[in-house]
């Protein structure tokens, strides 16, 4: 019956799947129409497609379903109650509403932040997807353009291309950092959870200002970064004359010393010039403070330093520091001219140059009544900026006591030593034979001051009188008529 109906009919006999399909495939599914495809979907004898059946092919969703992550995975629902197929090859059998679509309940992923301002393709596009087997299938069927599965939920699936740290944190989330709010600044790092918190005005200071680039980088380094000693970060400004360790001196809290505890505790000897005695006792100030410091100090300062706080004096000798009151008088002295020969740092005075070595070095024995005249008596000073000066013109006794001269001109051009010695400036002995008037028996006995009286000199000073004298008797005894 049925062979003549189709015969009578007279049209063409199509045995394919048309004769007991509802319709055509989509696109999606095109290469499974026919009837030797049927079963690829549907069970014989059963109603509506095999939900083991479409999860056999669609195997990204089956891995997800079996792992029960993702919005298939909560649908209980057959495949067929939302993909209707057999509505041709425009059909669009994908049925999703972004506007309705609940991504924290249904995507597993709340939207916060930054992130609810996103466009879904914003995300959901190829160059973000990470799951394998979701760009294997999905390429294989030339859906990788439309599909909304396989973006990771790390901050670094989607931002891994953009991250601006390098990969310096490694696995580290972003989240530990940043919040999706903003990404700069980081609001949720607190740089006192480091193995560097901020102290002083550490936390003052812009990012940027420690954490530059490499010669070789684009990014901003954040670590490794090394900070065991100050001169990580900043040059030694005392170019290694102070040692290593910068926090000995100064803290965070200011660059420059903490006067309080800075000028009692230094250790001075770190600089190569250990204090003793009266340098241990002066002021830093004296010493490392630029200007006039007085009539016998005389400081000369490294180039370098000084502009500076403590600015570093050269220390090569003591004639660095202080004046030389003897304005070089000691230059041919055995030893030279080094303070050191006389002085000590205890005590500048009383100095080692003794008497003894007075008559050894100075080419002017002392003797007599100069033995207890002290220094200054003879070593007077001609400067108002120094207070005794060694450097004598001349060693005669004129040169010390011409002031003191009792005698005036009377004696020019003879020397002292003809009547009077070292140890006391009376006469003891002299000859007044050899004079021009010797002394008979009689004016033996006279007082020397019986003839020499004094008498005003000049200028304006009394002296005794000894030349020229009258000798004539009556010069002394007048006129006996």
């Amino acid at each position: 019956m049925l062979i003549a109906f189709v015969g009578i009919a007279g049209a063409p006999v199509r045995l394919d799947g048309q004769l007991v399909s509802p319709g055509e495939l989509s696109e999606a599914h095109a290469a499974l129409d026919g009837l030797r495809d049927c079963t690829s979907c549907h069970r014989l004898r059963q109603r509506g497609v095999s939900d083991d059946l479409c999860l056999a092919c669609h195997i990204p969703l089956a891995e997800l379903v079996s792992a029960g992550r993702g919005f298939h995975a909560q649908i209980d629902d057959s495949c067929g109650s939302c993909h209707k197929e057999h509505g041709g090859r425009e059909l669009d059998i994908v049925r999703f509403d972004s506007l309705s679509f609940a991504h924290a309940e249904q995507g597993g992923f709340e939207l916060t932040g930054a992130h609810t301002a996103a466009a879904c393709r914003d995300c959901h596009t190829p160059r973000l997807i990470t799951t394998p087997s979701v760009r294997l299938f999905k390429r294989e069927h030339g859906a990788l353009e439309r599909t909304f599965l396989g973006v990771g939920s790390e901050c670094r699936s989607c931002h891994l291309l953009d991250d601006p740290h390098g990969g310096q944190f490694g696995r580290q989330v972003c989240t530990t950092c940043h919040d999706d709010s903003v990404w700069s600044p980081a609001s949720a790092f607190d740089h006192g959870d480091t193995r560097y918190p901020l102290r002083g005005l550490h936390g003052e200071v812009a990012c940027e200002s420690c954490h530059r680039p490499e010669a070789t980088e684009q990014t901003l380094r954040y670590a490794p970064l090394h900070f065991a000693r100050c001169t990580s970060c900043h040059a030694d400004y005392h170019r290694g004359e102070m040692g290593p360790g910068c926090e000995t001196c100064h803290s965070p809290r200011g660059w420059g010393p903490d006067r309080r505890t800075f000028e009692n505790d230094f250790d001075h000897s770190r600089t190569g010039f250990a204090l003793v005695g009266a340098h241990a006792a002066a002021g830093c100030s004296a010493c490392h403070v630029a200007g006039d410091a007085g009539p016998t100090v005389g400081l000369t300062f490294g180039a370098a330093t000084a502009g500076r706080a403590y600015a570093r004096p050269l220390a090569e000798s003591c004639l660095s520091c202080h004046v030389d009151q003897h304005e070089g008088a000691f230059a041919d002295v055995r030893g030279g001219p080094v303070c050191s020969s006389c002085h000590s740092e205890r005590d500048w005075l009383p100095t080692s140059f003794d008497l003894f070595r007075h008559n050894r070095d100075t080419g002017f024995e002392l003797e007599g009544a100069h033995l207890a005249v002290a220094c200054a008596a003879c070593h007077r000073a001609t400067d108002t900026r120094v207070a005794t000066s060694f450097a004598l013109e001349a060693d005669t006794c004129a040169s010390c006591h011409g002031d003191a001269q009792p005698h005036g001109d009377q004696f020019a051009g003879r020397a002292c030593t003809e009547c009077h010695t070292t140890s006391a400036f009376r006469v003891a002995a002299f000859d007044h034979d050899a004079t021009r008037y010797p002394l008979d028996e009689t004016h033996r006995d006279v007082a020397c001051t019986g003839c020499h009286v004094p008498q005003q000199g000049s200028p304006g000073r009394e002296m005794v009188l000894y030349r020229p004298i009258d000798t004539a008797c009556r010069s002394c005894h007048g006129d006996p008529s």
